[in-house]
C-alpha cells in the first residue's frame, strides 16, 4: 500500500487534486492496471502515456502522476493527481524510495552474455529455501527494474536483479537504485558498441556495478575473463573469483559431455567438491551455473539445494532451447538475441552436438555494433566459411558482409522471412539440426514458430 504523503515525498511532487489517499500499487501500463493503483504515464519516441490517463482512471479508480503543464489532458475525469517535473524520474525516485524500505540482501548481475540464465539459475537455487524476489524474464532496464522493485511485497530475504545497458551511465543509474550487497559480472564481450563505443567502454560501463556495490559488499569476478581480471584489484570489496581455466575460489570441471543430455560436472568450493548433472547445452552455460553456485554458496545455501536446482533447471525460452519438430528435425531456438561472441559460441556448440542429418544455421543480423558492424559480420563469415555446416541461411542487410565473406553455394541471403522460410522448408529433413539466432530486433522466433 502507498499513502499519498509517501508518494509526494518520494517524487518531490505537488498534490493537484486529491480524492484517494491510499493506493494498492503502482502501474505504468493501462493494459494491466488494477483497482486502486496509481498510474504513472511514461513517454516514448512514438507515444505519450499521458494520453491514457482517463483510461487508467476508469480502470483503477486510483490516481495519476502527471507532468506539469499537461493537466489539461484530464478533461472532466476525476481522481487523485500529483504533479511532477518528469514522470520517468518520478518512477525511478519511487523505486529508490521503496528500495530503502526493503531489508533483504540485494544481488545484481550484469555482463555481455548469460545475465538472464544466471539470474534464473540463482533464483531457482535461492527460492528453494529463502523468500526471493527477482525481475521476471529480462526486464533489466530502468523501467523494468523500477517496476520490479515497486511490485515487491512482503519481506523477501533476497532480491535478485539482472542489469542491462546499451548506453554509457545506465549501469551506474541502475546500481544506485538497487544499492546491491552482492554483485556479479558474468563476462565482457563486444556488444552494444553503438552506445558504448568500444570494448574499453563496455568494461568501464560494466565495472560501474562493482564500484556502486555497497561498502563492505561482495563482488564475484570471472577469473577467465581477460577484461575484468586486471581491474578487480582496484576494488575495496570482499572479492571472490570463479573460473574453469584460471585458478579461482570456485571452479568447475567437465566429467562427461552427454551431448543432447547436457553435462556431468564437478563443482569445487573452498571446502570441497560436488558432482552434479545439468540439462543445459553449451559450455558457456557452465559459467552461468558456476557463477550462480558461487553466490549461492557464499550466502550460506547448502549444497543439496544448489545441486537440486542445477539438476532440475531447464533452458530459458529462446536461449539455446532444443525443440524437436514434428517433422523429425531438431531446432535450437537461440532467437532471443545475438552479439559476435554469443554467435560464435552457438555455432561451435552446433558443431559439438550429435547430428544424424545436416547441420543448418538460420542467422539474423547482429545489431548495435556501431562502426564495427561490417567487421564483425565479416568475421562471422570467416567462422562459417571454416565450418562444416551444410546450409547457411542469412537474413538482414548487415548479413551481406557475412554472405560475401563465405562466397560458397551453401550460403543463402534473404531480404524477408517469408521467402527464407519457403526456401528452408525444401532444404531441411528428418535428422537435421537447425540453429536459429539473431538480434532481438530481427524477431527470429517468428521463423522458429513456423518451422516447429
Amino acid at each position: 500500500m502507498w499513502h499519498i504523503n509517501e508518494i509526494v515525498q518520494a517524487v518531490n511532487g505537488t498534490i493537484y487534486r486529491m480524492e484517494r489517499e491510499v493506493f494498492s500499487g503502482i502501474s505504468t501500463d493501462t493494459r494491466t492496471i488494477s483497482e486502486g493503483e496509481l498510474f504513472i504515464p511514461l513517454s516514448g519516441n512514438n507515444f505519450d502515456g499521458h494520453m491514457f490517463i482517463r483510461e487508467a482512471y476508469m480502470k483503477s479508480h486510483g490516481g495519476v502522476l502527471c507532468e506539469r503543464g499537461k493537466e489539461g489532458l484530464f478533461g472532466n475525469s476525476t481522481g487523485t493527481v500529483v504533479l511532477v517535473d518528469n514522470t520517468l524520474k518520478a518512477l525511478l525516485d519511487l523505486a529508490r524510495y521503496r528500495r530503502k524500505k526493503l531489508q533483504g540482501t540485494f544481488i545484481a548481475i550484469t555482463g555481455s552474455n548469460g545475465k538472464t540464465t544466471t539470474k534464473e539459475i540463482l533464483a531457482t537455487m535461492m527460492k528453494s529455501f529463502y523468500r526471493v524476489a527477482y525481475n521476471e524474464k529480462n526486464y533489466n532496464n530502468l523501467i523494468g527494474i523500477s517496476r520490479t522493485i515497486l511490485s515487491i511485497t512482503g519481506k523477501p530475504d533476497f532480491c535478485i536483479f539482472e542489469l542491462g545497458t546499451n548506453s554509457r551511465g545506465e549501469i551506474k543509474q541502475l546500481a544506485l537504485i538497487i544499492e546491491p550487497d552482492i554483485s556479479l559480472i558474468t563476462n565482457i564481450y563486444p556488444s552494444h558498441l553503438e552506445g558504448l563505443g568500444s570494448i574499453e567502454g563496455i568494461v568501464d560501463e560494466k565495472l560501474d556495478l562493482f564500484y556502486c556495490t555497497k561498502e563492505g559488499g561482495r563482488v564475484f569476478i570471472n577469473a577467465d575473463d581477460p577484461y575484468i581480471l586486471p581491474r578487480w584489484k582496484d576494488l575495496k570489496h570482499q572479492s571472490y573469483t570463479f573460473g574453469m581455466v584460471q585458478r579461482a575460489d570456485f571452479s568447475l570441471t567437465i566429467d562427461e559431455d552427454r551431448g543432447w543430455s547436457g553435462f556431468s560436472i564437478t563443482l569445487t568450493f573452498p571446502d570441497g567438491t560436488m558432482q552434479v548433472r545439468t540439462n543445459l547445452l553449451g559450455r558457456y552455460n557452465l559459467y552461468n551455473i558456476l557463477s550462480a553456485s558461487s553466490i549461492a554458496y557464499c550466502t550460506g545455501l547448502d549444497r543439496d539445494h544448489i545441486k537440486r536446482a542445477i539438476e532440475t533447471f531447464n533452458p530459458c525460452t529462446m536461449r539455446f532451447t532444443p525443440i524437436h519438430s514434428r517433422h523429425g528435425y531438431t531446432i535450437i531456438d537461440d532467437s532471443y538475441n545475438a552479439n559476435p561472441s554469443s554467435m560464435e559460441w552457438a555455432i561451435r556448440i552446433l558443431h559439438d552436438l550429435p547430428c544424424t542429418g545436416k547441420r543448418v544455421t538460420i542467422l539474423g543480423s547482429m545489431k548495435e555494433l556501431g562502426e564495427q558492424t561490417a567487421y564483425y559480420h565479416k568475421q562471422l563469415g570467416r567462422l562459417l566459411k571454416e565450418s562444416t555446416i551444410s546450409k547457411i541461411f542469412l537474413i538482414g542487410q548487415e548479413m551481406r558482409e557475412t554472405f560475401n565473406e563465405i562466397n560458397e553455394e551453401r550460403a543463402f541471403l534473404f531480404e524477408d522471412k517469408t521467402t527464407l522460410i519457403d526456401y528452408v522448408k525444401n532444404c531441411i529433413s528428418e535428422g537435421d539440426v537447425i540453429l536459429i539466432k539473431g538480434s532481438r530486433v530481427m524477431k527470429m522466433e517468428e521463423i522458429v514458430e513456423v518451422l516447429i
